[in-house]
């Protein structure tokens, strides 16, 4: 017999003081906080929503649309937990922003990927779904950030990534399967956000910079490009 676990999403909000409405329909979830704190003035009369540990939402209008924003983690167990909050609290439409490593030599440092399907290579999404579960982003989203991107004539990609909990175990061989699969990326949150939200039955996408490739590393965030790309996918 299946019980319900002993803390849910809804006992969560009940924590933080949220309503099932607390949070504005669309998302923008970027990993760290220094860089939600980046994106906090897209918001017109941002006001705050909660602060729980290190992280931190808070729910303005863009062009009208009542948005959220906050760091949604940097890994698979942080970000279960930040995604459930958003999915409970009234979030409909989530856009994961973010940073990872290209697998393919045509993916330059610098480039956006528009994630339309995640491998699973961390442990949290074993507790939610079984192996032979397609983890997709809503085809919608896509679309609307695919049709956006090339717009702005923005250098950008669609493909698949693998979500790994393992940093230091990215072997040779890993890495060589993996471009032979046609991976695009690499990184270590996308596959929980989109399993939890599409389990959640909520629309949800994901857009990177590439930051690293397999051989070299130089820190980039997608924040030039996102500014004007988040206004096209609000319209």
């Amino acid at each position: 017999m299946v019980k319900e676990p002993h803390f849910t999403p809804q006992k969560m909000l009940g924590m933080l003081g949220l309503k099932a409405d607390s949070l504005g329909p669309y998302a923008l979830i970027p990993g760290p906080k220094e860089r939600s704190q980046m994106l906090l003035g897209l918001l017109d009369s941002p006001a705050k929503n909660f602060t729980f540990l290190d992280y931190e939402m808070h729910t303005g209008t863009i062009d009208g649309k009542r948005v959220t924003i906050g760091n949604g983690g940097r890994f698979a167990p942080d970000t279960a937990m930040t995604t459930e909050i958003l999915c409970a609290a009234g979030a409909e439409s989530l856009i994961r922003i973010g940073s990872c490593g290209s697998l393919q030599d045509h993916v330059k440092i610098g480039d956006l990927v528009i994630v339309t399907g995640a491998i699973r290579g961390e442990g949290t999404t074993s507790y939610y779904v079984p192996k032979n579960f397609s983890t997709v982003a809503h085809p919608d989203i896509v679309g609307a950030l695919k049709a956006a991107a090339e717009r702005l004539n923005v250098r950008h990609h669609l493909g698949w990534i693998f979500t790994t909990d393992a940093l230091f175990q990215e072997t040779p061989e890993l890495i060589q399967e993996l471009n032979e699969q046609q991976v695009t990326s690499i990184d270590m949150v996308t596959s929980t956000f989109l399993t939890i939200a599409q389990l959640r039955k909520k629309g949800l996408g994901r857009f990177w910079r590439f930051r690293t490739s397999v051989s070299t590393a130089s820190l980039l965030f997608a924040t030039r490009y996102f500014l004007p790309l988040k206004k096209k996918w609000l319209r």
